[in-house]
């Protein structure tokens, strides 16, 4: 659900230009956020509305414990993050956990078997 949930909100309030311009601009966004601006901007719109009482019985179709709530949150951050595709350190991150992933010199259970 936080990954469907993320494609949902990822471009809440997004204002059309890249995070690049918001900075150049210095916008307001920006002066808080500094970098991921408008992703990082879509995660507390969506955040803030999702914890409002009126979605009290969604919570608790997403989450029933602390530790589950804090998951789902770095899941949503997470997602939503990796959608700013110009930062370079999270092109790096993402790079790395590929490469963790699926690293071909790692053996597999499979080896060997014809």
């Amino acid at each position: 659900f936080a990954v469907v949930f993320s494609a949902i909100i990822h471009d809440v309030d997004h204002p059309g230009v890249p995070n690049a311009q918001l900075v150049k601009e210095k916008s307001r966004c920006a002066q808080i956020y500094k970098k991921s601006v408008a992703e990082q901007k879509s995660v507390d719109i969506a955040w803030d509305m999702l914890m409002e009482d009126r979605y009290a019985q969604l919570r608790a179709c997403i989450y029933q414990t602390e530790e589950d709530l804090r998951r789902f949150r770095q899941l949503l951050v997470n997602a939503v993050m990796a959608t700013d595709i110009v930062d370079k350190e999270l092109q790096e991150l993402r790079k790395a956990r590929w490469e963790t992933a699926f690293d071909s010199t790692a053996e597999t259970q499979d080896e060997g078997v014809e």
